[in-house]
Formats: C-alpha cells, sequence, structure tokens
C-alpha cells in the first residue's frame, strides 16, 4: 500500500481548511495545527463571487451556504448629516442567482468546510508550531503543546497576516504594506437602524467609514473604517476603547448609540489594521504560504475568502496532476499571481474612495455620487469587482 503524502498545515481558518480539502482529492493527507481552542468565531461578512462560486460548488458546499448567507436588498450611503447620498441595490453591484455575490459571514463559513473535511485531515487545536526545518525533501517539525514529532513533505502557513511561517522561512523580507487606516467588526444584539431592514448602512464623515448591518437571528454588526496611521491596534488591550475613540471623531449619533451598545454587552470586537502582504515569491522549497499570510487583501477588495478558496483548489489540483511538488508550485503561483496583483492595486485606489483622507476628497467624493447616473456607478463598481477575477478563467 503507497503511503499518502503528507502536509502540515499551520492554521485551521479558511485556507487552511480548504487546502486540506482539496490536498485529500489529490490524494495527500493533512494536519492541521491551530492555536485556538476551537474553529475561531466572529468576522465579518465576506463575499464570494466569480471563481469562488464554482470552487465552492464543486466542494459541495454551495447548497448550505446559500442557505446561511445574509440576504441584503440594499447598501445606503448617508453623509455625516444622515442625508442619503444614494441606495444600491445590491444585485445590481453584485448580481443575482448562481453567477452573482454570496455573502457570508467568515466564521459561518469555516465551520462549514470543517464540517466537510474528509477523514485524512486531521486537525489539532490549541496546538502550535515549535521547531521547524526542511531538510531534502522533507520537512521536520515539533508541535510545541504535544511535543509530537512530524515528517511532511509539505509545510504550509495558512496562518494569517503576522504569519509565524513566513516570519521564520521570509526572515529578511519586509513584505507589511500598511494603507494608512484601520478597522473595528463586531456584533449586537438588535436589528438596522430605522426602517433600513436587509440593508446595510454606510455614515461617511471626513476620514471615517461606519458601516451598520443586519446579521441573521435578530444580530446587528458593527463595521468601522477609520484614517490611522498605527500599525500595532491588534496588540492594544482595550480594543472596545480603541473603537469609541475613532468613532467618535466621526459625531454620527446613530452609530454612537450602537458602539455604547456593544461597550455594555462587553462586546470585545476585532481591531486590525488594513495591512497587505507582498511578496515575490509564495514559495520556498517545501514549505508554501497561502491566504493573508501570502498575499493579505484586505476587506476593501472584498475576495480575500473567495480567493483563499480559489488558492486552495490551484493548489490541490496542481498536485494531483504531477508528484513534482517544486512544479505545482510553481504552477500554483503563476495562476493565482495576476488577479491578486489586480485585487492588492485595487485595495489601494478603493481605500481612498471608501475613506476619504480629508474634508475636499468627502466633498468630492460625495458630489460625484449625487450628480452621476445611478447606472454609471453601479457599472463602475460592478466592473471593478469583476476584472481581476476573470484572469483566473484565462
Amino acid at each position: 500500500m503507497t503511503t499518502k503524502p503528507t502536509a502540515l498545515i499551520v492554521g485551521a481558518g479558511i485556507s487552511g481548511l480548504s487546502a486540506a480539502w482539496w490536498l485529500d482529492k489529490a490524494g495527500w493527507r493533512s494536519i492541521l495545527i491551530e492555536r485556538s481552542a476551537a474553529i475561531r468565531d466572529g468576522g465579518y461578512v465576506m463575499s464570494l463571487a466569480g471563481p469562488s462560486r464554482k470552487t465552492i460548488k464543486e466542494m459541495g458546499l454551495q447548497d448550505t451556504l446559500e442557505q446561511m448567507s445574509i440576504k441584503f436588498e440594499e447598501n445606503i450611503i448617508l453623509d455625516k448629516g444622515g442625508h442619503e447620498l444614494i441606495r444600491f441595490k445590491y444585485e445590481d453591484v453584485h448580481g443575482s442567482g448562481p453567477e452573482g455575490s454570496l455573502a457570508i459571514c467568515r466564521d459561518d463559513l469555516a465551520r462549514i468546510i470543517s464540517q466537510h473535511l474528509p477523514e485524512g485531515a486531521d486537525i489539532r487545536f490549541s496546538e502550535t508550531l515549535g521547531d521547524v526545518s526542511e531538510e531534502g525533501d522533507k520537512i521536520k517539525a515539533t508541535l510545541k503543546t504535544s511535543g509530537e514529532s512530524i515528517e511532511a513533505d509539505l509545510l504550509i502557513g495558512a496562518d494569517g497576516i503576522r504569519s509565524d511561517v513566513r516570519s521564520r522561512f521570509w526572515r529578511d523580507v519586509d513584505c507589511l504594506e500598511h494603507l494608512g487606516y484601520s478597522y473595528a467588526v463586531y456584533d449586537v444584539e438588535g436589528t438596522a437602524t430605522d426602517t433600513h431592514t436587509s440593508t446595510c448602512v454606510t455614515y461617511n464623515s471626513p476620514g471615517h467609514a461606519d458601516i451598520l448591518y443586519e446579521l441573521r437571528d435578530k444580530r446587528l454588526a458593527g463595521l468601522h473604517l477609520w484614517r490611522d496611521d498605527a500599525v500595532h491596534l491588534n496588540d492594544r488591550a482595550d480594543r472596545m476603547k480603541t473603537v469609541r475613540e475613532a468613532t467618535e471623531g466621526a459625531g454620527i449619533k446613530a452609530v454612537s448609540d450602537v458602539v455604547n451598545q456593544a461597550e455594555k454587552a462587553g462586546c470585545t470586537p476585532v481591531v486590525d489594521s488594513l495591512t497587505m502582504v507582498n511578496l515575490p515569491q509564495w514559495s520556498k522549497g517545501r514549505v508554501l504560504l497561502l491566504g493573508d499570510a501570502a498575499h493579505c487583501l484586505t476587506l476593501i477588495s472584498g475576495q480575500g475568502a473567495g480567493m483563499a478558496l480559489v488558492s486552495a483548489e490551484i493548489l490541490g489540483k496542481e498536485l494531483q496532476a504531477t508528484k513534482d511538488v517544486a512544479h505545482a508550485l510553481a504552477n500554483h503561483g503563476r495562476r493565482l499571481r495576476p488577479a491578486i496583483t489586480r485585487l492588492q492595486d485595487r485595495s489601494r485606489s478603493m481605500a481612498a474612495v471608501y475613506v476619504t483622507k480629508n474634508w475636499l476628497g468627502y466633498f468630492v467624493r460625495n458630489l460625484i455620487l449625487k450628480i452621476l447616473p445611478y447606472r454609471w456607478i453601479v457599472a463602475w463598481l460592478a466592473d471593478s469587482a469583476k476584472a481581476e477575477l476573470k484572469l483566473l478563467n484565462e
């Protein structure tokens, strides 16, 4: 009986879980190690569109995710005074049906993938990577918690933007690009403000974008973006204080009310900087980076989860096509790179549209939203969201 090649995957988020699923299809077994005690809760709603919709269909997850998806009707954009600038129908920008964008909570997506993992995928929670080295065509690793020694044919770093695997094997590479913004996300009990049911409401002010949207089970999510040159927000102990101070600068009562509600409920928001990862290569020998560890797109692009799914599919199919691991990893990078480059370029350009840098930018952006025909604005948003994804099909 032939022994299956083994991948040691660090991180059981969407990238790591998806990789384990596709590696099984390629005839590999996977050992996933995850620092947390279980699949992580929380995070913002993400969009699956284009190639990622085909990926989840091939994984047999489409029907389940459709049932769990958030059914947005409109996105209403308001100015600092609460006056409506424009309202988009969600399907006008993101499409509808099987070809449209699917809005899903990050933790829901991760849990569904984990529940559909094959028997060949072994998840070790509350576990981290100890000593690790590449010796010939093998990876030799020790797990820090259990002390177990593992020999693998591939080490995959799917451990996020501040990847431990990347810091070990790409030691001298300065790859973090801070975009000059920070964000916070959390959810509380409640429904969308006023009559904005099944709607995403965006309050804009210079240097701020505060977004409220309704989740399932009468939960209300808050997503805040603001101009900020700090790059260590994830290390701050009092995250709710950070959110309160950031949103006070916008001076919008509806937003302050939700922040106060979250603070009273004892919420612990996710707070971090909008930072991209730029690397000239995503693999070295038998070590591969996936997802945010390799090419964080930030939430501005709206395609981070989708690209994680597609990247895992490409990896699995390349490894299935050849036993030459180096060749498979090179092909994976070659096929994925053009779309990632375009999406990162989009993150840079769109950030200043979502969160204007100053009063002048704020007035100009608002004026454009008021005077341009609705169909022009919708066409621009829809085309910019889809253009990069077409590269994966070429």
